[in-house]
């Protein structure tokens, strides 16, 4: 019998770790017309090796020289840096970020090269391998090639079968929800991509105001936070953790002479957290410096007041004239501050403490009992954040080297750039959908976040199925 022409919109989960886990991101669209990915993320655990092996998986549903538009949703290396790879590998597609995107971007794909060219040294050292990178900064220039930027909330008509909005979600600058309106056979379908949405109840400096959006035929949403219902993140605990910042810095700097080790994700978390600390230390008579140990993060600094306007500018700058902020860009002057014994704060990347500068600071940090490291918002399990933020962990290893946890360690829940489990709820039960699939959060958190959504579905009197992604989903629109 002769093949029927497919004449449904195919959603796929390509295999990838996001559909079970938090982290690398990718959704796979395809029309008569258009081969889609939404979102081209890294998997990121604490194994570089088996990190490696997954990024560089051939793709069951698609080859990379067939897909014509990337959508991405924020920069984030779990949503973003896989891209490269696919350029690489003949990938010519157009890739579409919101406004403010590019030069960020770029900068931070370039770091993600250089992370990935060093990486793999030690995974061919350690495994008497002989592996290509994943990518070279070259292929980050050709894919950088590929990229535009386009405004918010405005319907963009691609072609006759292919319309999209970007819509912010609240959880970075310049992050999104990507709404794809796909047409076939003079029916048109919508597509919502949550991306990761933000908290929209307590006030985030540097973000774009979350967007809800009312229907859409099917809805991919992320859920982090999905096993949380008892992890508050409202204006009271903010709050409560902005006089817990204020101590530990009086604490550990100004009483006990020690040091504050915070470690952040360069781009936003940084930003953020850093004017949070010019905030509450300003009108108290703080001699002491507050070091912004990450090159990456400096110019990201600098491209935010490129972005910023209004009062939040103004800020920002205020920010930037503080005296006692002190960006440390070349390597010598991060040794020497990492071999320093002078009471300071010091916030360096990356927040997951699998990369960068951290790692350095922290082995100094954690066998000392007159440190503190402290965390904000979430860490992917397993991740070497996770581990330290864990009582129970007497020792740890950096490096291939174990140095016994001596430190005292705290968390500031609040500051995580992720709804809570009430607004993922609230959210998703108000939009008018015929299917909800639960992405981006580990099988648990989707188990939990579907049994009470569909109760919530339920008292609203709507039909909505609730769908958990994993990696061998497909679903037909």
């Amino acid at each position: 019998s002769m093949k029927k022409k497919q004449n449904n919109i195919r959603v796929s989960f390509v295999d990838e770790p996001a559909a079970m886990d938090v982290t690398g991101s990718m959704v796979y669209v395809k029309t008569d017309t258009h081969n889609i990915l939404i979102d081209a993320g890294l998997h990121q655990s604490n194994s570089k090796y088996d990190d490696f092996l997954v990024n560089k998986r051939r793709f069951k549903e698609f080859k990379p020289k067939d897909i014509d538009y990337i959508f991405i949703s924020h920069l984030h290396a779990d949503h973003v840096f896989l891209s490269p790879r696919l350029y690489k590998e003949g990938c010519s597609a157009k890739i579409i970020v919101a406004q403010d995107n590019y030069r960020i971007m770029h900068r931070m794909a370039e770091d993600s090269a250089y992370i990935i060219e060093r990486d793999i040294e030690l995974i061919n050292n350690q495994h008497g391998k002989n592996y290509e990178p994943l990518y070279t900064i070259e292929d980050v220039e050709r894919t950088m090639n590929y990229v535009s930027e386009y405004p918010v909330m405005e319907k963009i008509v691609v072609d006759d079968t292919l319309s999209f909005m970007l819509i912010p979600n609240g959880h970075l600058l310049g992050s999104v929800q990507i709404l794809l309106y796909l047409k076939q056979n003079n029916i048109e379908k919508t597509l919502l991509f949550t991306g990761d949405i933000g908290n929209s109840k307590v006030h985030n400096y540097y973000v774009n105001k979350f967007t809800p959006v009312d229907h859409a035929d099917l809805v991919i949403g992320e859920s982090t936070y999905g096993d949380r219902p008892d992890l508050k993140t409202g204006q009271k605990e903010r709050n409560n953790d902005i006089e817990k910042l204020f101590s530990i810095i009086t604490q550990q700097v100004c009483e006990m002479h020690g040091q504050v080790i915070i470690p952040t994700f360069a781009n936003h978390r940084l930003q953020f957290l850093t004017t949070m600390i010019y905030q509450v230390m300003k009108d108290y008579d703080f001699p002491y410096k507050v070091y912004i140990d990450t090159p990456l993060g400096i110019d990201i600094f600098n491209e935010y007041r490129k972005i910023l306007s209004g009062d939040e500018l103004k800020l920002f700058d205020e920010v930037l004239n503080w005296d006692n902020l002190i960006f440390v860009r070349d390597a010598e002057s991060s040794k020497a501050l990492v071999h320093s014994n002078e009471p300071c704060v010091i916030l360096s990347t990356s927040g997951m403490c699998n990369n960068g500068r951290i790692r350095h600071h922290l082995k100094k940090a954690v066998p000392n009992p007159n440190a503190t490291v402290l965390f904000v918002g979430f860490s992917t399990p397993g991740s070497l954040a996770a581990l330290l933020k864990d009582k129970n962990v007497k020792s740890i290893s950096i490096d291939n080297k174990q140095y016994t946890c001596r430190c005292a360690s705290f968390s500031l829940k609040s500051l995580s750039g992720h709804a809570p489990f009430c607004q993922l709820l609230d959210y998703y039960s108000s939009i008018n959908t015929n299917r909800i699939v639960l992405h981006h959060g580990s099988e648990k958190a989707k188990l939990t976040l579907k049994e009470k959504l569909t109760s919530e579905l339920e008292k609203k009197c709507k039909s909505t199925r609730v769908i958990i992604a994993n990696s061998s989903l497909k679903i037909s629109l």
